[in-house]
C-alpha cells in the first residue's frame, strides 16, 4: 500500500532528543517547533531508550546531550546507524568529545537562540530564524512577574522583570526592551514618572511603554504626559489580553500619527498550577500526524446529523422550557461539544439549558454563535466581589444580584446599564464568569441539557457579541476545569491508548492551541500509552490526564483501554486505510 506524500515527510522529519535535565530539554522543544512544528519528536530518558527509538525509523536530527549518554561512544554508534542525519551534541566544558568531529557542538550553558540558529542552520537553512521580541516587565509584585514572564515566554517572547523603578531604568538601558509593561504605582517612583524619564533619555525615547493599574482613573491624562506611552492594561487581566496588548502595541511607534493608545479591560483570571494555560498557537501544526482513529460513538450515533427535528421536553426542563425544543439529551449519551457544534453548524438561536453539578445553567445563541452564559443562582455564577465592583454602592451591587436571581441577566449588565461599569470591564466579566460557570457543568458526571429554539433572545443579551469561533470558545472553558474538578471523570487507566475520532485530527488542526496543548496532541499516534506520553513530554500524570480530558470532551479524542488498543490500531485503523485505498 503506498504511503501518502504527509507521512514521507513525517518519516524525513523524524528528531530524536536524549536529554535527561528537564529544564534544558524544555528548552530545547521549545525552539524544535520554533524551527520544524511538524516534525515528530521523540524524547529518550537514557542511552537504551535511544537506540530502541532509532532502530524504528530514519532519525533527521540527533540532539544528545552527553551527561545523559555517558560516553561518546554511545554517540558514535547512534550516528554510525544514521550517517545520513544531523547531529548536535551538547558537552560540558570538562567532557571529552574527542571522536565526534562530524557533530556540531554545543557547550552548556548556551543561550536558547544560540540552540535555535543553530537546528535552524541544520534543518531549515533557507528561511532565517524570526528574531524574538523582549518585553520589560517592572513590577513590585512578584507574582505579577511570574506571571506576565511565564506568559509572554511561552509566547517566544524574551522576557527581562524588574521590581523598582530603578531596576527598570537600569534594565532598559543595558537590555534594550522592544516593548515595557511598566506598573503605575511602583514603591520608589511613579509609573508616569519614570516613563517621563525614559522619554527624556535618547537611548530609552523609543521604547514604547504600556501602563498596568488597578487604577484606570489614576491614568486618565497619561498619555498627555508622556509619548512613548501607547496603552494601558488593566489589573487584573487575563492571557488572551496580555498577550494581545503586548501584540498590539509592539506593532505602534510612539508619537507615530493614528497611534491610538491601546486600552484593554479588566477582570479576574485565576491563575495556578493546573489552571494557568500558555499563550495561544494559532493554528499551530502538529508534531505528527497519525490516521485518526474510527469512534465507535460517531458510528454509532446520529446526534451531529444537520437533519435534527423537534423532540420531546425532558421532564426537568418541562416547567421552564415554552419555546420549541430542538434536541435534547444527556452527556453521558452525548457530549456538550457535539451539542454546540450543531447549535454552530445549523446557525440556531435559543437557549441551550442544563442541569447537572449546579440548578440550571443557561447558554444563549445567536445564529449559531455562543452569546453569554448565565443562571440564576448568583452564589454559583459570582460569589466573590471583582475588584471592578469595589468602589459601586454594595446596596446597587445587592440589587443587581437580586435582578438575576428573578430574570438571569448577569449583574455586571445590570450595573453597566445604570452606567456603574464600563462597556468593556463588563464585557470581560460576563464572557469569564459565564465560562467559569459552563466548566462545572463539563467537569459533572452527568448533565442533563435541551436546546430551546427561539426567534428572540433576552433583551439583555443585546448589547452583547456573540463569540465568532463556537470550537475555540468550548476549548477556552474547558481551560477553567480544574484536575480536582474532574478526579473521577478524567481517571484514565495510565496504560490506556488516546487516538484521534473519525474527524479529530482535522479538527484539532483548526484550534487555537497553547504549545503545551500542542505538543501534547502531537503524541496521539494509537500507540503510545497515556504514562509513555506523560514521560515524553515530562508532565505530571495528574496534568497529563486533564490535558488529555479536554481532548476527550471536545470529541477530538477517544481513550481506549489496554486490552483494546491492538484491536483498535490492527483493525480499524489498518481497515479504513483500505477503504481510502478502494481495496
Amino acid at each position: 500500500m503506498k504511503e501518502s506524500p504527509a507521512r514521507n515527510h513525517k518519516s524525513e522529519e523524524r528528531i530524536l532528543v536524549l536529554e535527561s535535565d528537564e529544564a534544558l530539554l524544555s528548552s530545547i522543544l521549545s525552539a524544535l517547533h520554533q524551527v520544524v512544528p511538524e516534525a515528530v519528536v521523540d524524547v529518550a530518558r537514557d542511552v537504551d531508550e535511544a537506540a530502541r527509538i532509532a532502530a524504528d525509523e530514519p532519525v533527521a536530527l540527533f540532539v544528545l546531550d552527553l551527561d545523559a549518554a555517558s560516553e561518546p561512544d554511545v554517540v558514535r554508534d547512534l550516528r554510525a546507524r544514521h550517517p545520513k542525519a544531523h547531529a548536535i551534541v551538547l558537552t560540558s566544558a570538562d567532557e571529552n568529545s574527542e571522536g565526534i568531529d562530524d557533530a556540531r557542538l554545543l557547550e552548556k550553558p548556551f543561550a536558547d537562540s544560540d540552540f535555535l540558529d543553530l537546528a535552524q542552520t541544520l534543518l531549515r537553512p533557507g528561511k532565517e530564524a524570526a528574531k524574538r521580541q523582549r518585553v520589560l516587565v517592572i513590577d513590585d509584585s512578584l507574582m505579577m512577574l511570574k506571571f506576565v514572564q511565564e506568559i509572554l515566554a511561552e509566547a517566544n517572547y524574551e522576557v527581562v522583570t524588574a521590581g523598582t523603578a530603578q531596576e527598570g531604568l537600569q534594565a532598559t538601558r543595558q537590555q534594550k526592551p522592544d516593548l515595557i509593561l511598566l506598573d503605575y504605582l511602583l514603591p520608589d517612583l511613579r509609573g508616569d514618572e519614570l516613563s517621563k524619564r525614559l522619554s527624556a533619555d535618547v537611548s530609552t525615547a523609543d521604547v514604547p511603554v504600556v501602563f498596568m493599574s488597578g487604577f484606570g482613573g489614576d491614568l486618565e491624562n497619561a498619555q498627555d504626559r508622556s509619548e512613548n506611552v501607547l496603552g494601558i492594561l488593566n489589573k487584573p487581566f487575563t492571557t488572551d489580553t496580555l498577550l494581545k496588548t503586548v501584540e498590539e502595541n509592539l506593532l505602534k511607534v510612539p508619537g507615530e500619527e493614528g497611534a491610538e493608545p491601546a486600552v484593554h479591560s479588566e477582570f479576574t483570571s485565576e491563575v495556578g498550577p493546573e489552571s494557568e494555560e500558555a499563550p495561544a498557537v494559532e493554528s499551530s501544526p502538529l508534531w505528527n500526524e497519525p490516521e485518526p482513529a474510527l469512534s465507535q460513538a460517531d458510528e454509532q450515533s446520529n446526534f451531529g446529523n444537520r437533519e435534527f427535528s423537534p423532540q420531546s421536553q425532558p421532564a426537568l426542563f418541562e416547567s421552564s422550557l415554552g419555546g420549541n425544543v430542538y434536541f435534547s439529551g444527556e452527556t453521558p449519551f452525548f457530549s456538550f461539544s457535539r451539542a454546540l457544534r450543531v447549535i454552530g453548524q445549523e446557525n440556531l438561536t435559543g437557549t441551550l439549558r442544563s442541569a447537572g453539578a449546579r440548578d440550571n445553567v443557561d447558554l444563549y445563541a445567536r445564529q449559531g454563535k455562543v452569546v453569554l452564559v448565565t443562571t440564576r443562582d448568583g452564589e454559583a455564577y459570582c460569589a466573590e466581589a471583582p475588584v471592578t465592583l469595589v468602589n459601586i454602592d454594595s446596596e446597587r451591587v445587592r440589587e443587581a444580584r437580586e435582578t438575576q436571581s428573578q430574570t438571569g441577566c448577569p449583574l455586571f449588565i445590570t450595573l453597566a446599564r445604570e452606567d456603574l461599569i464600563l462597556r468593556d470591564p463588563t464585557l470581560q466579566l460576563v464572557q469569564h464568569y459565564g465560562q467559569k460557570l459552563f466548566a462545572q457543568q463539563w467537569s459533572a458526571l452527568r448533565v442533563r441539557f435541551a436546546f430551546e429554539q427561539t426567534t428572540e433572545l433576552p433583551d439583555f443579551t443585546h448589547d452583547i457579541p456573540a463569540d465568532d469561533d463556537i470550537e475555540h470558545w468550548m476549548l477556552s472553558t474547558l481551560r477553567f476545569v480544574q484536575a480536582q474538578d474532574v478526579a473521577e471523570k478524567a481517571n484514565y487507566d495510565p496504560e490506556s491508548t488516546p487516538a484521534y475520532t473519525r474527524d479529530g485530527f482535522e479538527r484539532v488542526q483548526k484550534l487555537r492551541l497553547t504549545t503545551a496543548e500542542a505538543q501534547f496532541a502531537s503524541q496521539f499516534n494509537g500507540a503510545r500509552s497515556i504514562a509513555q506520553i506523560a514521560r515524553n513530554l515530562r508532565l505530571d500524570l495528574r496534568f497529563a490526564r486533564l490535558t488529555l480530558f479536554r481532548f476527550v470532551e471536545l470529541d477530538i479524542v477517544e481513550c481506549w483501554p489496554p486490552a483494546a488498543s491492538e484491536k483498535a490500531e490492527r483493525g480499524g485503523l489498518f481497515k479504513r486505510l483500505l477503504g481510502r485505498t478502494g481495496e
